[in-house]
């Protein structure tokens, strides 16, 4: 068989449905170490639930791979290699073994996350493949670079005019042009040519100004994909401003008629950790104004009478996850707003964002890296992670992390904890 791929263990967790694009195999020696990091004590409760998807991924694509058996006598094999006696050692041995007995040990693929574990698979004659885990918290959707004065001469004499995508942007990602410590310049790459950071300032009746708080740079570039895409996400810290700038943008396109309503996806998860308060009383909507997407709007609105004013005349609807399945906002020329989205696996943020008709925009905000509530929804199985892979570089797509801290020095030196 060309080009056979052996998986090993941190391949599985990391890669999850990635892997079951062609066939593969995997060791015996995989299937033990999962089983044991699945109710391990010592594991973190990511790993573990990485551990329990890719064994339900297993058991539901069965057809997708073969597993070769561990045998004692390899353990001969691996003293006489000089590899240590363990799990790594085992699936390395294994894998040799499953390419030799299908006669492709000079085109099977041994794929590992872990570099050491490559090394040790070559030294007994394994091709490679090295999966380097992606970082997706480092794409912030835009690149500074730090330009020296002949650096600056070349940009506007040449890439510039040229329109010369040297840097590699994708489309709607910004360059931030840093010279001397300072940023100095910012412009957007549009798929064809470079073109200057250009936004309106926010203003509503019931926001009043909107604007970038002390000049923030990020902020400049958030408002400027707000005003010429489709859909933004807004990731950052709490405090950011993505909630300032997601429902001021969204309060005065709705005043000045540009939308129809204001419709916000919500999944009322529980902050991590924290008691529930168990059954609520009331309709759907009393329900979720008693829930944290209520305490978020009366913080950002100041009354509970405005939001009830608004659901009741029909420019806010309120829709749970739960209630979505079905759900179409075509012809509603609807201003969507997903708050909190790093509380959603890959399969509900695709059923939120399949809700989306051609005539309506978006703003997702949400944050990764530090406001997971639910191990269901971290790691590979994250859905705004997802659709940043999926929709970056999209001409209708915007995605900006804010990285300032306005709320107030409590909240800034909090974010350190």
């Amino acid at each position: 068989m060309i080009n056979l791929k052996f998986f090993d263990t941190n391949c599985l967790l990391l890669l999850q449905t990635e892997i079951f694009k062609e066939k593969f195999i995997i060791s015996s020696v995989t299937l033990n170490e999962l089983e044991q990091i699945k109710t391990s004590k010592t594991k973190d409760e990511e790993v573990r639930w990485a551990a329990r998807q890719v064994l339900r991924l297993l058991a539901d694509n069965e057809d997708k791979y073969e597993i070769e058996l561990y045998k004692s006598h390899y353990d001969d094999e691996i003293k006489s290699s000089d590899l240590p006696l363990t799990d790594d050692s085992k699936i390395i041995i294994t894998a040799k073994e499953a390419f030799i007995r299908r006669e492709c040990l000079d085109t099977g693929i041994f794929v590992t996350e872990d570099l050491a574990c490559k090394k040790l698979a070559e030294c007994v004659g394994l091709k490679t493949e090295y999966v380097r885990q992606e970082q997706d918290e480092k794409y912030t959707g835009y690149l500074t670079v730090n330009m020296s004065e002949e650096e600056l001469a070349h940009f506007y004499g040449v890439l510039l005019p040229d329109n010369e995508n040297k840097y590699g942007l994708l489309t709607n990602q910004y360059l931030l042009i840093e010279f001397n410590g300072q940023i100095t310049d910012k412009y957007k790459w549009t798929g064809h040519k470079y073109q200057e950071v250009n936004y309106n300032k926010v203003e509503s009746i019931m926001f009043g100004k909107v604007a970038p708080i002390k000049g923030d740079i990020y902020q400049q570039c958030a408002l400027d994909s707000l005003y010429h895409n489709q859909v933004t996400v807004m990731r950052g810290p709490a405090g950011s401003g993505k909630s300032y700038l997601a429902l001021g943008y969204l309060m005065q396109e709705l005043e000045r008629g540009r939308i129809n309503k204001i419709i916000i996806f919500a999944n009322t998860v529980a902050v991590r950790g924290a008691a529930k308060l168990g059954y609520y009383p009331g309709d759907k909507n009393s329900k979720l104004l008693d829930s944290q997407i209520g305490n978020f709007l009366i913080s950002k609105f100041g009354s509970i009478t405005q939001i009830e004013d608004m659901i009741d005349n029909g420019t806010l609807v309120l829709l749970p996850t739960s209630d979505m399945r079905g759900y179409d906002t075509s012809g509603m020329n609807a201003g969507i707003y997903v708050t909190e989205a790093q509380n959603a696996s890959i399969d509900m943020m695709k059923l939120m964002l399949q809700r989306i008709g051609e005539d309506s925009i978006a703003i997702i905000e949400g944050d990764i890296q530090a406001q997971v509530d639910m191990s269901e929804y971290s790691g590979s199985n994250n859905g705004l992670r997802r659709m940043s892979q999926v929709f970056r570089g999209k001409d209708f797509y915007g995605e900006i992390e804010l990285k300032e801290i306005y709320r107030s020095k409590i909240a800034a030196t909090a974010d350190l904890m």
